[in-house]
């Protein structure tokens, strides 16, 4: 039965047409109840652990190698949303609270997560027993998030009817709006380059979505556009910065009503160049890039 879903979800061994390998490192993923981990330097994966009867929706760094996940349980016969440290090594997961989403700060070690109505951000040395809230956006308008700095992050929020773009700083416990970039970016979907201090963003507004990519400035100053092909339909999921090159993911729909494909992609920050590296892994919305 296990291995019926590890085919399904993209999770055993897949290669790419073009054998083109030039990557290095791995990405951690989530996919059902799987954690698994895709090799960038032959476009193969492999299942890390199975966590039982949930759904990992999302995953992050934290500390000492370790992942945040957001997962989705059933107790009671009810739905729940729990944050879980996992440790890859061991195999080993620890529920800490209850959340949507999480993402972690190392510097002033906080964790910024989403309760479904709130973007609230709590501190590891309290034991997670503080809560602080940055945003109380209600009921299903979660906003995106993007960490931008060991101690930053980006996130949205809805102001009379449009979308502001948010700069937050954990240790001083602030945030303002900056309406440039929010004129220019759309933040779901996006990366941040900490070495250009760049936002890697879908054009606002581009058609059809994720058509557009662009490099921007926190104030909104448009650096370049990056050369992929227009009628794709592209998500950015991590800069490697020691690499200069970027992975982003494509779903793309079969012809005859058959399943979609998920491919991934490279592209070059340093020649513009984009490729292909894989025609069939599926790799979620968030990754974790290890070298």
């Amino acid at each position: 039965m296990r291995l019926v879903a590890l085919v399904a979800l993209g999770l055993l061994a897949s290669c790419d047409l073009n054998n083109r390998f030039p990557a290095h490192g791995h990405l951690y993923f989530a996919a059902g109840s799987y954690v698994g981990q895709f090799d960038l330097s032959d476009g193969s994966s492999s299942p890390v652990s199975y966590l039982g009867d949930v759904t990992i929706d999302h995953l992050t760094a934290f500390e000492g190698g370790d992942l945040l996940l957001t997962m989705r349980v059933f107790v009671n016969q009810r739905e729940a949303s729990q944050i879980v440290r996992f440790k890859p090594r061991r195999e080993e997961s620890l529920s800490l609270f209850p959340g949507r989403m999480a993402e972690f700060l190392p510097d002033p070690r906080i964790v910024i997560y989403d309760d479904g109505l709130k973007l609230l951000a709590t501190h590891r040395r309290k034991s997670y027993t503080d809560e602080i809230v940055i945003e109380d956006h209600g009921y299903g308008l979660a906003p995106a998030v993007v960490v931008i700095s060991t101690s930053e992050i980006l996130f949205d929020r809805i102001i009379d009817g449009g979308v502001v773009i948010h700069r937050y700083d954990g240790n001083e416990n602030e945030s303002y709006p900056l309406h440039r970039l929010s004129a220019t970016c759309d933040l779901e979907g996006a990366v941040w380059l900490a070495d250009s201090k760049q936002l890697l963003c879908r054009k606002l507004g581009a058609s059809p979505p994720g058509s557009e990519h662009q490099l921007v400035s926190l104030n909104g100053a448009v650096d370049r556009h990056l050369n992929l092909p227009a009628d794709k339909n592209l998500r950015a999921l991590v800069h490697m910065p020691d690499q200069q090159m970027v992975v982003l993911s494509e779903r793309s729909s079969s012809w005859g009503g058959g399943q979609p494909t998920n491919l991934v992609w490279i592209y070059e920050l340093d020649t513009d160049e984009s490729y292909v590296i894989s025609k069939n892994q599926y790799l979620g919305d968030s990754v974790v890039y290890t070298p």
